[in-house]
């Protein structure tokens, strides 16, 4: 009997060993990945990343990955653990700290947007890859991007986790939308300027992922991606059913924003919109800095679900 232990322990402790090399290859065997603007060699999970905008630091931090340099403005406050010390500052979010991403020895860095024209320079430090979305396919895209983090940490089980919890969640979203039958303006405020969004612009995913149909008026076309410059006279001609209102400026933290009170006028409480309390006030950092990020999508959906 007791021979048969040993040989019991013996054989256990092989396949232990072999099992731990089988995920020590998996963790260190050369991947391609491919992100927006291209394609990269990883030949191992990167342990030193740098991550350059707030929606894809968003997703890592449900992914459980932790970085060693942040972009620490305009961080929402349920990432505020990464403005400790201990997390290297690396610039803004339009504008990156070179030196700083260069000393903090980074195997890998994740670039948004905003940081298009520098990738070839951010490549010249570490290998770099582009999480963004296009105008259009807010959705699509956000999945692409979480499933690419996903591939690179071995987190696989836990983006598709992820998606599958904020589809479901989407999925409620947009039956609400068609089942209230209502069409709805999306407008920006910036400072005295209103600017209204349709389809194919950078907030179409009210529309193509939400659901609704645009509020429309003759006074203006419909305006391209980056929107169109409107008045109240156009809101009030529109007879929206709903409203979305993002503050630009409370946005970028310029100050507390000027939109509630623009928006007390009698043009606005003509509309529907307004008589049925369906004005809703969006996150400001959830659609205009930390985009396409795991717990900003979700803010993005409770937003939606407000109108009920």
């Amino acid at each position: 009997m007791k021979s048969f232990g040993l040989l019991s322990r013996v054989v256990l402790l092989a396949a232990g060993l072999l099992a731990a090399q089988a995920v020590f290859a998996d963790n260190n065997s050369p991947k391609s990945i491919k992100h927006a603007l291209g394609e990269i060699t990883l030949n191992k999970v990167p342990q030193r990343v740098v991550v350059l905008g707030q929606g894809s630091l968003d997703t890592l931090d449900r992914l459980g990955v932790e970085p060693v340099g942040v972009v620490k403005s305009m961080m929402p406050a349920y990432l505020n653990k990464y403005q400790d010390e201990k997390y290297v500052g690396v610039g803004s979010v339009v504008e990156p700290d070179f030196e700083a991403i260069f000393m903090a020895k980074p195997d890998l860095i994740i670039a948004e947007a905003r940081m298009t024209a520098l990738m070839d320079q951010l490549s010249e430090i570490a290998p770099t890859i582009m999480y963004s979305v296009e105008y259009g396919q807010y959705w699509q895209d956000a999945q692409q991007n979480w499933r690419m983090l996903g591939e690179i940490f071995n987190k696989q089980a836990e983006a598709e986790q992820l998606i599958a919890e904020t589809q479901t969640k989407l999925n409620a979203a947009k039956q609400r939308v068609k089942d209230s039958k209502m069409n709805a303006l999306m407008l920006m405020n910036n400072g005295n300027k209103l600017a209204m969004f349709n389809e194919g612009s950078r907030f179409s995913m009210v529309f193509d992922d939400f659901g609704f149909t645009p509020a429309r008026s003759e006074k203006v076309s419909a305006g391209g991606p980056h929107g169109n410059l409107i008045s109240f006279e156009y809101v009030a001609d529109a007879k929206p059913d709903a409203m979305l209102v993002l503050d630009r400026e409370q946005a970028i933290g310029r100050d507390n924003g000027k939109a509630k009170a623009r928006f007390d006028n009698p043009l606005v409480k003509s509309t529907p919109a307004y008589k049925q309390n369906h004005i809703v006030y969006l996150n400001p950092n959830a659609w205009y800095i930390t985009m396409a990020g795991a717990t900003a999508t979700e803010l993005m959906i409770d937003d939606i679900n407000a109108l009920f």
